[in-house]
């Protein structure tokens, strides 16, 4: 219902005639008489005696009772909204990974900054596509701000993964952490010492088949490549990991960080009942790494690549 109708309504009820109130309203008389026919068919009642002067019925009065109040209902959110800034319908999107959000410390911590900082900024978590796109070309090619990406390398220390020059990478703490691997209980290496990648080398690993883990995949295979041997890897298709590892949790090799059982304690309990997870003598190293671009067009967005990057250097300075 348009607001105006309120006013119009009022200036009548006011005047007590169309004469009058049209003209105060600047219209015509007979555009002030059709709209007012029209709000009383809408609301389904009488609102003036046609007398002269008009008077409000019973049901007139009530509407009178309210109009001032919507009226001044809507002047006052009109008066708000012009405050907000130009930005105020901003928004950052990021691809979700994981079963919660809540796992982001770091960029949890930076979204709230933001939000202060951009009134009215919205930090939405979404999940991946069918576009065919991986998070790294939904980045380059702007449907999303920020990506995470996994890799697994030989070196304790975070090494930022080649990007293109449209990128850059900011590395994610919480999610630095040895790789370890979950194997059936049942099975003879779930109990063998100092167990190492080649051990498992006629084994056959699980992994989701989705397009957050490619660099993930990619990654192992050049590891287990650089120790003689090809990695046997099923992949299953789906984006959940409660589902993935639920559904198949002693199937065969799982790849994990020890920082699994801390941030995802209900994907841990799950693998317990059936797999033991195990400690590889390896040196492999996953990290997870923020994507974004290089020259965010944003202040929003370079707000946070700012402060995301402080908490990656305050951490790393906490581990050394």
């Amino acid at each position: 219902m348009d607001i105006d109708i309120y006013r119009e309504f009022t200036a009548l009820a006011t005047h007590r005639s169309f004469v009058s109130a049209a003209r105060d309203l600047n219209m015509s008389q007979p555009s002030l008489s059709r709209h007012m026919t029209a709000f009383a068919r809408e609301l389904g009642c009488q609102l003036f005696y046609e007398t002269r002067p008009l008077s409000l019925t019973a049901a007139g009065e009530v509407v009178l009772k309210y109009a001032g109040k919507i009226i001044r209902d809507q002047e006052n959110m009109l008066a708000e909204l012009n405050k907000l800034p130009a930005r105020s319908e901003s928004r950052i999107l990021i691809i979700d990974l994981f079963p919660t959000n809540a796992l982001y410390v770091g960029i949890n911590e930076t979204a709230a900054l933001a939000k202060q900082q951009f009134p009215g900024l919205r930090v939405e978590f979404i999940n991946m596509d069918s576009s065919g796109m991986n998070a790294r070309q939904m980045v380059e090619m702007g449907k999303i701000d920020i990506s995470i990406e996994t890799t697994i390398s030989s070196s304790q220390e975070p090494l930022e993964p080649n990007v293109s020059d449209k990128l850059q990478t900011i590395w994610i703490p919480e999610f630095h952490g040895e790789l370890v691997v979950g194997i059936a209980k049942e099975s003879p290496l779930a109990s063998r010492p100092d167990l190492q990648l080649t051990d498992l080398a006629q084994s056959r690993f699980i992994l989701q088949a989705n397009r957050h883990s490619e660099r993930f995949r990619e990654d192992f295979v050049n590891i287990c490549t650089e120790r003689g041997f090809y990695p046997n890897i099923t992949l299953v298709p789906t984006d959940s990991q409660l589902e993935f590892y639920g559904s198949h949790p002693a199937d065969g090799i799982h790849l994990l960080t020890k920082v699994d059982r801390k941030y995802n304690p209900l994907i841990s309990s799950l693998l317990k009942e059936h797999v033991r997870i195990r400690t590889l003598k390896d040196d492999c190293w996953v990290n997870s790494y923020a994507l974004m671009s290089s020259c965010p067009d944003k202040p929003e967005l370079r707000f946070f690549a700012e402060h995301l990057r402080q908490h990656a250097d305050r951490m790393r300075n906490e581990m050394q």
